[in-house]
């Protein structure tokens, strides 16, 4: 029988009760898998590439021995992957919504080399260049990088290190490189910690000396 117009109707069996939210639970998982499926689709690397970061749509990804970025529908190659072999490699990588930042090195006989590009995925287009660190006189030198970090606006930031056959102790050095291409050395010293940068909020934090250092960039 229906109920009356005006009166609450009687309370479902326990029978039904179950059914229905047994049905409710069913359409949220495939709600769930949808949207999942449908983040899927939109990554911007190709369904065999080894993803390495991803920051909102932008990625930075491996395929064929190389590294690429991309964003939407511009795929840019940043470098070849890491390896021993000759000429100059992706040794790390920094990636914002945007942009990214790559530390590539290259090694030779009792020598390395180390240098940083910041690129605008929106584009494809390098921005600005610049060597990993000062210059090291010594013939027999080893530069690297130990750390990098991007922020939103496309400002690069990271930790260098030097060193030479004879001067086998670390010079660290902490540096930014802008999107306009404005480069500065912040600190150096041989007791920065090398794995000790961070940038969040546009505030680029360091260690040195057991203590921690903090500076605000400018926009």
């Amino acid at each position: 029988m229906l109920p009356e117009v005006g009166r609450a109707p009687r309370d479902y069996p326990g029978s039904v009760v179950r059914a229905l939210t047994a049905v409710a639970t069913a359409t949220v998982l495939a709600v769930a898998a949808a949207t999942s499926a449908g983040a899927a689709a939109a990554s911007c690397a190709p369904a065999a590439a080894k993803a390495l970061a991803r920051t909102g749509a932008a990625q930075i990804y491996s395929a064929g021995g190389h590294v690429y970025g991309c964003l939407g529908a511009r795929t840019t190659l940043l470098g070849a992957g890491p390896g021993l072999g000759p000429g100059m490699r992706v040794a790390r990588f920094a990636l914002s919504a945007r942009y990214a930042g790559v530390a590539s090195v290259v090694r030779g006989i009792d020598t390395a080399s180390a240098a940083v590009a910041l690129v605008d995925l929106r584009s494809g287009a390098t921005l600005a260049r610049a060597q990993a660190t000062t210059p090291e006189n010594r013939p027999e030198s080893f530069i690297a990088v130990s750390a990098i970090a991007i922020d939103a606006r496309g400002t690069l930031a990271w930790i260098g290190s030097r060193a030479a056959v004879g001067a086998f102790t670390p010079i660290y050095e902490v540096h930014t490189l802008s999107s306009a291409g404005t480069a500065r050395l912040l600190a150096s010293a041989t007791d920065i910690g090398p794995h000790s940068l961070t940038l969040q909020q546009h505030t680029l934090r360091w260690r040195q000396g057991g203590r921690a250092r903090a500076i605000r960039l400018a926009p």
